[in-house]
């Protein structure tokens, strides 16, 4: 974890005690000067991940239980269905000989493209803090997690919703180009399509509720399905806040007077969301950017995650004079 300051110098605030062998994700403020990330590694038993409170002197504990035995114990998201529904029993034969066709994807698993259930996988991305509590965003089980940072326990606040597109042709020639030379059969043209919904952010605003990025699978790599959601922290109740103009969302923050902004890592852009909006509008174009954060009257944001051809690009930390209403 690396602190840029406003001259831009860099200086390292924290590395995993064993770089090889595990990986670090989001980033968090805590007390005195204190952060908050998320730590992944395969243990004895399999892959795990943990809240991690880093100190100002470097000092690394552990503060929750393992957010991938919560999934494992849980999967939280089971009673909820993605991919193709609908479809007759000649078309859903053939979508599954060519599930079978395919080889496991880079994690390992199978492709799924016929209505499945919410499977076992975590993906701990993001996270946020708040009176005592860690929200996690885990992209792969769908959920936001709370962990009570005193007792390491964790829950399941919500589960994220899927959200149903009208499957086109567009849509499968973008899912071809993943197939490796296979080709999805014309019958899922029209078809009703649900992504997993794959929160990217989590954030509280000043109303006291989390605000929650998804990207919506593949297909929101490449179309603009992104949606934020408004979360309860003590119900868990979710509803939509804004569900069109975003591209590939990995990343939001609230500013205070109650806009959204928004990181578009396949979009190029950050965007933002006035309050009572369901659209988002461009506020600057930037390549790839991964996350976004607001600081007295100043945007933040994390770019160059890839370059223009796909491969790892240098990344850089960008500010903009943000004015509401612009």
């Amino acid at each position: 974890m690396t602190q840029v300051d406003r001259r831009g110098e860099q200086t390292l605030r924290y590395q995993v005690p064993d770089p090889a062998g595990g990986g670090i994700s989001g980033a968090a403020d805590g007390r005195h000067g204190a952060t908050y990330h998320l730590e992944s590694a395969v243990g004895p038993t399999g892959p795990e991940s943990h809240v991690i409170r880093a100190d100002r002197d470097g000092t690394r504990t552990v503060v929750s239980d393992d957010l991938w035995a919560h999934e494992k114990e849980d999967n939280p998201d089971e009673a909820q269905t993605y991919g193709f529904s609908g479809l007759d029993d000649q078309c859903v034969a053939e979508v599954a000989a060519l599930e079978q066709s395919i080889p496991p994807g880079p994690e390992g698993g199978p492709i799924l493209l016929n209505e499945y259930p919410g499977i076992i996988e975590s993906n701990a991305y993001q996270l946020t803090v708040d009176h005592g509590t860690a929200y996690v965003a885990d992209a792969a089980a769908n959920v936001i997690l709370a962990v009570d940072l005193r007792s390491g326990e964790i829950s399941t606040l919500a589960v994220i919703p899927g959200s149903a597109v009208t499957f086109t042709e567009e849509h499968k020639a973008h899912v071809d180009g993943m197939l490796g030379g296979a080709t999805l059969p014309d019958c899922v043209v029209g078809a009703s399509y649900t992504p997993e919904p794959v929160p990217t952010d989590v954030e509280v605003g000043k109303d006291g509720r989390l605000y929650v990025s998804t990207l919506q699978g593949a297909l929101g790599e490449a179309f603009p399905l992104s949606t934020v959601y408004k979360v309860s922290p003590r119900s868990g109740h979710t509803r939509t806040v804004a569900d069109r103009g975003m591209q590939g969302t990995t990343g939001l923050a609230v500013a205070p007077n109650g806009d959204i902004l928004v990181a578009e890592m396949f979009g190029d852009e950050i965007s933002t969301i006035s309050p009572g909006r369901t659209k988002a509008r461009t506020l600057f174009e930037v390549d790839a950017p991964a996350d976004v954060e607001f600081e007295r009257g100043t945007v933040y944001a994390t770019t160059g995650v890839f370059d223009e051809d796909g491969a790892p690009g240098n990344g850089a930390v960008v500010s903009y004079q943000y004015r509401s209403g612009r």
